[in-house]
């Protein structure tokens, strides 16, 4: 994969005390024309019909990219469908921001350009990192933490990276549990703070620092790694070490002379971000050379030379060879003035693994293959085994989506219900607080201190999960150490009473039909153009017909669209006036288990066997590809967030649209003999 940072605009409404870019002289313009930006998607396009097996990844980068606006993104958006008609689905985008700008305006277009996920940093010590002049560090946190509310609402991804600097050396650990109490979704990612000549020399520190300061957090990290979100570097060197995987950032690659490209907003072309903030390999403009040209510039010839020398000098008989590859060689050329040296930061990783890795991972005695698995299987409680809340609370971290969190709930009822005395403590996440609030057996929410005990909600890890056919709710009655097959009853701990004003607006009929076809994975949806031709077939039965879902979902014509008007409590309520529901495995199927409504559930890369309920119609989809038993599972968790690369030949399009039509017909003449359940037992 090619890898453009792309920089439409080096402006900055942060001024974070050790950034470089913020304190050059800024180049003109200050943000990248459009006809720039048009013709940018062109030379992706020229670049991927000329490689017809590689992709493209597009990192947008700054200064602060979302300074550009709403409309910036929905303009590349238009360009990228004009120009890269054939090839937009080998163009993969992601995004580092500092967040502060983010607002629903934005979650719209960069859904639209294919941004899942965020990369943001944040930093917890004061006067660092702040809006204006003055360094308004409260300020800045207090948008930061409103933009990830947001972004969990709108249902994007989120990861962190933190800056070391000398100020973070006292604290490792404290930082560690701020960070990771934040919860974020993607990588926590350590850099250290990487500065040249004199300028904030207070804040430097050296390699042997930095791999204390990881040092003293790998110990705690590797006990408990399957709690955690993924930290780096501590997860890419495990799979390297013990795993034999090779996960390397571009430092560390050897090989970005071959694959990076570096873009800015005056068209200027280099190597990399870092490159073009110190003047070196500048290769022309995109004006004047395609990507290959580029690519292909002879100045790389020497950074493609580096490997062959560093391993008969500076690196020669080094057992970290396959991991480090010398570093970075634009901090080889800036420290020590040739690109054929190795980079001072080598030394952080050779003590960090010497000093800290292999003892810890000895000392534990785990063997090399498939660590993680035995990890978790060694931390869980024996099945019929009751907590021990004696040693102090017990904190549940939860994952997963809200259909997840509907069983989770139903687990916990059950674990309440035979120890009533023990209650768990619950890590504060915006987007399952709402869930967990007044459950008997959650005692508080809030942020787990250091050493707090944990118990991970991550079923996919179990090792059980991993049979065929093994149910999840089975797999979390198990981890809350409940006998199994435990009865699979979900549970809310709130009411829900109908919102007058709601239902008087949806124009009711004798018969109505619910259809919820949005998920949070592009690989479980059904092409719009198949859910309006079933909402114009049951129209046609004289049927009630009403979607429901995100705002940021499309509309299906033929239908009420309730799209953004219904909190997920409310829909939840919603869902009990509806005399059949149609959906995928998302969490409209589990809120209809709740009050037992008919539903047709349409199910193409996960399996029904592990989700479904027995009240409900399962429609399978033909799987037109090599994974028989479905891509998303203990062994695809990757694949969730990616689109399918079947495109219009995906399994879920491969439905009968008369097929469904006529299950919801059968479920009609069964719904008066279906009740609802009692929520507060």
């Amino acid at each position: 994969m090619a890898t453009v940072i792309f920089k439409p605009t080096e402006a900055c409404n942060s001024r974070c005390v050790y950034c470089d870019v913020v304190r050059k002289k800024p180049r003109a313009p200050a943000t990248m024309p459009l006809e720039t930006l048009e013709l940018f998607f062109r030379r992706i396009n020229e670049y991927l019909i000329e490689h017809d097996r590689r992709q493209m990844e597009v990192l947008w980068h700054g200064g602060e990219p979302l300074l550009l606006g709403p409309d910036y993104f929905r303009r590349a958006a238009e360009f990228q469908n004009r120009r890269c008609p054939a090839t937009r689905g080998r163009i993969r985008h992601s995004i580092q921001s500092n967040l502060t700008l983010f607002s629903k305006d934005f979650a719209a277009p960069l859904k639209e350009l294919g941004i899942r996920d965020i990369g943001s940093s944040y930093e917890p010590i004061e006067n660092l990192r702040g809006g204006g002049p003055g360094l308004d560090s409260a300020a800045y946190n207090r948008k930061f933490m409103e933009a990830l509310r947001l972004l969990e609402e709108e249902g994007f991804d989120w990861g962190i990276v933190y800056v070391v600097t000398k100020l973070s050396l006292a604290q490792p650990m404290k930082i560690f549990h701020f960070l990771t109490n934040l919860s974020p979704k993607g990588v926590l990612r350590f850099n250290p703070v990487v500065l040249n000549g004199e300028r904030c020399a207070e804040l430097k520190i050296t390699p042997e620092e930095y791999a204390d300061f990881l040092g003293a957090i790998f110990p705690h990290w590797w006990r408990r790694r399957n709690e955690y979100p993924s930290v780096e570097p501590f997860r890419s060197l495990t799979a390297s070490l013990l795993e034999g995987s090779r996960r390397l950032v571009c430092n560390d690659s050897g090989q970005c002379a071959t694959n990076h490209i570096n873009l800015l907003a005056d068209g200027s072309l280099s190597l990399c971000g870092r490159a073009a903030d110190w003047g070196l390999l500048d290769s022309g403009t995109i004006f004047e050379k395609s990507f290959s040209q580029v690519l292909a510039d002879p100045q790389r010839d020497l950074l493609m030379r580096r490997n062959a020398v560093l391993q008969e000098t500076e690196c020669k008989g080094c057992r970290f060879w396959d991991i480090c590859h010398g570093g970075c060689p634009v901090d080889a050329c800036l420290t020590r003035g040739s690109f054929l040296h190795k980079s001072q930061w080598c030394l952080d990783k050779k003590e960090f693994i010497e000093k800290y890795f292999e003892p810890t991972v000895r000392a534990a005695s785990v063997p090399t293959r498939e660590p993680a698995r035995r990890a978790v299987a060694s931390r869980l409680p024996k099945e019929g085994e009751e907590t021990d809340f004696s040693a102090g609370p017990v904190w549940i971290s939860p994952i997963g989506g809200l259909g997840d969190t509907l069983m989770i709930l139903g687990v916990l009822k059950q674990v309440h219900d035979r120890n009533p005395s023990g209650r768990f403590h619950l890590v504060a996440r915006t987007k399952y607080r709402p869930f967990f609030e007044g459950h008997p057996a959650i005692a508080a929410i809030g942020h787990p201190p250091p050493g707090a005990r944990f118990i991970s909600t991550d079923y996919w890890n179990h090792p059980s999960f991993r049979q065929p056919g093994m149910r999840a709710y089975q797999v979390l009655a198990r981890i809350f150490g409940l006998p199994t097959p435990a009865e699979e009853r979900l549970y809310l701990p709130w009411e829900c009473p109908d919102q007058p004003l709601l239902m008087k607006r949806i124009p009711w009929k004798d018969r109505n039909v619910l259809l919820c076809p949005g998920s949070d994975s592009p690989r479980k949806r059904m092409s719009i153009e198949k859910w309006e031709s079933l909402a114009g077939l049951l129209e046609k039965d004289g049927l009630g017909v009403v979607q429901a879902g995100r705002a940021t979902e499309r509309c299906v014509r033929g239908t009420y669209s309730l799209l953004g008007l219904t909190s997920v409590r409310e829909m939840v309520g919603l869902l009990r006036r509806f005399d059949v529901v149609v959906t995928t495995d998302n969490f409209a199927m589990h809120a209809a288990h709740v009050w037992k409504r008919p539903a047709v559930v349409l199910w193409g890369p996960t399996d029904p066997r592990v989700y479904g309920y027995s009240e409900q119609a399962h429609l399978q989809a033909q799987r037109p590809c090599e994974n028989a038993w479905g891509c998303i599972g203990p062994a695809g968790s990757a694949d969730y967030h990616a689109d399918c690369p079947k495109g219009r030949e995906r399994c879920m399009d491969t439905f009968d649209v008369a097929a469904v039509h006529r299950a919801v017909r059968e479920l009609l003449g069964n719904t008066d003999s279906l009740s609802g359940v009692n929520l507060r037992s």
